[in-house]
């Protein structure tokens, strides 16, 4: 009796070990997912044994990960592989619109004849930052002006900047004089930082230059130019618009003063006639 148990328990093994699901690939299109888009994710499970597997359940585990299903649910049936066959199932997800750049693994459960195998693949969710450079305010009114502008770094994508660090280049059309290099950091989703420097501008409404350094949230780096047009008033024009203070009484009292000096001279002039 015990060796008939012992036989058919080692048959049982058998055909528990010659009967093998694996996940020979997989593949997400697309590859790179934008928060809030979908995705169609694709397996492909490979029978590696010697005996036909008939009821494979396949279930995704998407607990605590910013993913949910899409037209389909998070498992699926397939009726038989054959030995050293394979079939291929889909699940159309969507990533939620707060999801993170960041590469997800994402737990994979087969199940089959009391057999259960646990993998793990992998998506990435992905945005490109997008960085605004905008002008938040300036002390300069005229060419030849010492003054500070305020340059404000906006987060207008969907992805987290970090290490942004910000050079505002030589030009001949102005002069830098505070550092031309500030490391800015971070710079979160729909938020920005604002950095000062101090310039003279050289010409009517000249450009400011800057260099931006900085990397997403999955470390892929990026290198920018952008520019800034500062309005700045020949001498002239800021008169002529009053940006510019004028001492009015200057008007009045040079005139007054010339034409006392005047008189004091013609004084003279006449005294020293008539003295000869």
């Amino acid at each position: 009796m015990k060796k008939l148990l012992v036989l058919i328990f080692a048959l049982l093994l058998v055909q528990v070990v010659n009967a093998q699901i694996s996940i020979q690939s997989f593949e997400a299109t697309p590859e790179k997912i934008l928060p809030g888009s979908n995705v169609l994710l694709t397996l492909r499970l490979e029978n590696v044994g010697d005996n036909d597997i008939k009821n494979i359940l396949i279930k995704l585990d998407l607990n605590d990960l910013p993913f949910a299903p899409l037209r389909s649910s998070t498992e699926t049936v397939i009726d038989k592989i054959k030995e050293n066959d394979d079939a291929v199932i889909y699940f159309d997800l969507v990533a939620l619109p707060n999801a993170d750049s960041q590469i997800y693994k994402i737990p994979v459960k087969v199940s089959y004849e009391d057999v259960v195998k646990d993998s793990l693949i992998s998506l990435e969710v992905s945005a490109k930052p997008k960085l605004d450079v905008l002008l938040a305010d300036s002390t300069l009114v005229k060419v030849n002006d010492n003054g500070k502008v305020s340059v404000k770094f906006v987060n207008n994508g969907l992805t987290q900047i970090k290490f942004l660090k910000v050079t505002l280049q030589g030009s001949p059309a102005y002069e830098i004089l505070s550092p031309s290099i500030v490391y800015v950091g971070s710079v979160d989703v729909d938020d920005f930082e604002s950095e000062e420097f101090n310039i003279i501008p050289k010409i009517k409404d000249p450009q400011l230059a800057f260099n931006v350094n900085y990397k997403d949230a999955n470390n892929n780096e990026f290198n920018e130019n952008r520019y800034i047009t500062l309005n700045v008033y020949t001498e002239e024009e800021a008169k002529n618009l009053g940006l510019v203070k004028t001492n009015t009484l200057s008007y009045i009292i040079i005139p007054i003063v010339i034409i006392l000096i005047a008189l004091f001279i013609y004084r003279r002039i006449r005294k020293r006639k008539n003295v000869s």
